[in-house]
């Protein structure tokens, strides 16, 4: 069976990526050009050119994409809020059905999506994770001391949360539309990078069908030097209490009610005009 009928929504979160970014959307175009899909690609503040190469892409309309601008005002990376942005105007403004999230800096390869879109499009699952600890994964490009330092962390985040999943912070990762909007009836309080864990958590709390599959991660030779103790100390805090939530408190919603565990096929799929043609929005945020 084909994944041509598929439609698929790519999240791209980005800051300062003018290297990296039309490389990554001409093999995303060469992977998917007979496939209906949109970029949308949150830029959170770019000084280095990133935002120009955009807006000729968008006059041209070389690739479909959306362009979402926010200004970068707090410390640390907000990845989380960005794809929680990108998350909800893909629901809003397209039929998208299956959704994408992936890095803007080639780590996540392009040659990759049609594995992950194939187990959400054609085999049934809810969530597929694209992951580093699973067999015949392959990581490159990556100091021992950070591979090390990752695969701890997971174990602990596992212990925490949920030993099913074993990658709990890769952020190449595909879902349904109607997981998408799972998320939306939900209080995210993670704006940083730990969002990932949280929607996890969350996708794991209603009993979604998540699978993991092996894939190829590049690195960037980072080393230790970037990782902060203080970042870790409020990671591990906020790892914590989101297993307090998945296994006690449970979540709160949108409203701010606790959310039962629920069936994932109740959520309405009401549809809605699809402006996935290339366009760009801005945001301003503190």
């Amino acid at each position: 069976m084909s994944i041509e009928k598929a439609s698929v929504l790519i999240i791209l979160p980005i800051l300062n990526e003018v290297t990296h970014i039309v490389p990554l959307l001409e093999r995303i175009h060469q992977e998917l050009h007979s496939i209906h899909y949109t970029v949308c690609v949150i830029d959170d503040g770019s000084t280095d050119g990133t935002v120009e190469i955009l807006d000729d892409i968008l006059h041209t309309q070389r690739f479909p994409i959306h362009l979402i601008q926010r200004r970068k005002t707090g410390y640390g990376s907000q990845r989380g809020s960005a794809l929680q942005v990108g998350l909800e105007w893909g629901l809003a403004e397209t039929n998208h059905q299956v959704f994408v999230e992936m890095d803007g800096d080639l780590s996540h390869r392009p040659e990759d999506l049609k594995a992950g879109i194939r187990l959400v499009e054609l085999e049934g699952y809810d969530v597929a994770i694209a992951s580093k600890f699973v067999p015949g994964s392959q990581v490159i490009q990556r100091t021992t001391s950070r591979n090390l330092v990752s695969l701890v962390c997971s174990f602990a985040v596992r212990i925490v949360i949920n030993s099913r999943i074993k990658d709990y912070s890769n952020g190449y990762r595909f879902y349904t539309r109607r997981s998408a909007a799972l998320l939306t009836q939900h209080q995210i309080k993670n704006g940083s990078p730990i969002y990932l864990s949280e929607v996890l958590a969350i996708w794991l709390y209603h009993q979604l069908r998540i699978v993991e599959f092996p894939f190829t991660y590049v690195g960037r030779n980072e080393g230790l030097s970037k990782l902060r103790f203080t970042d870790l100390v409020k990671a591990a805090i906020a790892v914590f209490e989101i297993g307090w939530r998945y296994h006690f408190a449970g979540f709160r919603g949108s409203s701010g009610g606790a959310v039962p565990r629920s069936c994932l096929e109740a959520l309405p799929q009401s549809p809605v005009s699809d402006r996935s043609a290339s366009s760009r929005s801005t945001q301003h945020r503190s």
